[in-house]
C-alpha cells in the first residue's frame, strides 16, 4: 500500500523531532505517531528509513513509532506534541492549518486545474512555506500530494441546482472543505473521518469530497455511484517536527536525518500521482458511473470559488499577499509569460 493510501486510510499524523540544534551528544529518541498500520508500504518505507538513521548516528538518534492510530486523531497528536509526550506527525493540508494557517493554501477550492499547475506553483512556492513552518517551531521534510478531491455521491451531481438537499461529509474543522459546500451552496456535516462510511450507510451523509485513493481504502465506493468530474481540491500532507525536541539532536545527525526523510517524502509526493490516476480507473471498475460537468458549468463554478477565494483573502481567513503569489504564478504558467512573482 502507497504512501497515499495508507495516509487517506485513517489519515495520517507522524514521524520525528526539529530545530536548528546546538550541538547535542545525548541520545535522542524521536516518538512518532500515525494512523498507518504496519503492513503497509508506508509504515515499511519509514521504518527502514529510521532504522537506516539509528545505524548511522550509531545510536545518537532513535524512533519510537506508534502506528495504527493509538495515539488519536490530528487535535489529539497536536495537544501531545504540545506537552512532549509525541515529538511529530503527518498532517494532511486541514491539520496542517492549525500550526500555520497559510500551509492549507494549496488546498484552496478550484485553485489548481491540474498536476501540471500544481508543480509550476510549488516548485516556486514550497519553500516560503517549509521557512514559515520553521518559524513557527516545526520542522518538514516537504509535502506528498495525494490528488484531487472530487465529489463522490449517491445521485448524478452536473449543476447548483443538482445539488439542493445534498449532505456532504466535510472534516471537523475544515475551513476549507466549509467554504466549498457554502459555495456550492449545499449542506456540509461535519463528521469524524472514522465516523464517515457509518454516516453514509445511515444516510446521515449521501456525498463526500474526497481523492479517489482515499474513498477506495475507506471503502467509501461501497455505498456511493457517481464521480463528479471536476477536481476540486488539491489534497497532500506535510510531515511537522516540534523543533524543541530537534534541537536536541547534533547538527550532523540533523543533517543525515533531513537528507533521508527529505528523500522518502520525494518518492511519496511523486507516487501520490500515479496512485490518484490507478484510484480513478479503479472506481471505474467497480462501477462508480463519471459524471460530465458541462464547459459553461464547470467555467461557473470556477467562477464562483475564484470569488470566493478572493473574500477570503479580503476577510483575512487566507493569507492575501500568499494568495496573490500563487495567482502571479498562475498567470505566468496559464498565459506562459514571464510575470515577476513576489515571495
Amino acid at each position: 500500500m502507497s504512501f497515499f493510501r495508507s495516509l487517506l486510510a485513517a489519515t495520517l499524523l507522524a514521524t520525528l523531532g526539529l530545530t536548528p540544534a546546538t550541538e547535542a551528544t545525548a541520545q535522542v529518541t524521536l516518538k512518532i505517531a500515525t494512523i498507518v498500520p504496519d503492513g503497509t508500504d508506508w509504515m515499511a518505507t519509514l521504518r527502514a528509513t529510521t532504522d537506516e538513521i539509528e545505524r548511522r548516528t550509531e545510536g545518537r538518534v532513535n524512533f519510537k513509532i506508534y502506528g495504527g492510530g493509538v495515539q488519536g486523531n490530528d487535535a489529539q497528536v497536536r495537544r501531545k506534541m504540545r506537552v512532549g509526550q509525541l515529538h511529530g506527525g503527518v498532517f494532511t493540508s486541514g491539520g496542517l492549518r492549525a500550526f500555520l494557517p497559510e500551509a492549507e493554501i494549496y488546498a484552496l477550492p478550484m485553485l489548481f486545474r491540474d498536476y501540471d499547475e500544481v508543480s509550476y506553483v510549488r516548485e516556486r512556492v514550497d519553500q516560503l512555506l517549509y521557512e514559515r513552518l520553521d518559524e513557527a517551531g516545526y520542522v518538514t521534510f516537504g509535502f506528498a500530494g495525494g490528488g484531487f478531491a472530487y465529489l463522490i455521491s449517491a445521485t448524478p451531481l452536473d449543476t447548483r441546482e443538482s445539488m439542493q438537499g445534498v449532505k456532504v461529509w466535510i472534516p471537523e474543522g475544515d475551513k476549507v472543505a466549509v467554504a466549498a459546500t457554502e459555495t456550492l451552496g449545499v449542506s456540509g456535516v461535519p463528521l469524524p473521518l472514522t465516523d464517515v462510511l457509518t454516516g453514509l450507510q445511515t444516510e446521515l451523509i449521501d456525498t463526500v469530497m474526497g481523492p479517489p485513493v482515499g474513498v477506495i481504502v475507506m471503502q467509501w465506493h461501497t455505498v456511493m455511484n457517481y464521480l463528479t468530474d471536476v477536481p476540486l481540491a488539491y489534497v497532500y500532507a506535510g510531515l511537522l517536527i516540534d523543533k524543541r525536541h530537534w534541537n536536541k539532536i547534533a547538527a550532523a545527525d540533523q543533517a543525515l536525518i533531513r537528507e533521508l526523510m527529505t528523500d522518502i517524502y520525494r518518492g511519496f509526493d511523486a507516487q501520490g500521482i500515479a496512485d490518484d490516476q490507478a484510484s480513478l480507473e479503479a472506481l471505474a471498475e467497480e462501477g462508480i458511473e463519471t459524471v460530465r460537468v458541462s464547459d459553461t458549468e464547470r467555467a461557473a463554478w470556477a467562477q464562483q470559488f475564484a470569488a470566493a477565494r478572493s473574500a477570503s483573502a479580503n476577510a483575512g481567513v487566507v493569507n492575501a499577499e500568499l494568495l496573490e503569489t500563487i495567482n502571479c504564478h498562475l498567470r505566468a504558467y496559464r498565459q506562459q509569460t514571464s510575470e515577476r512573482c513576489s515571495d
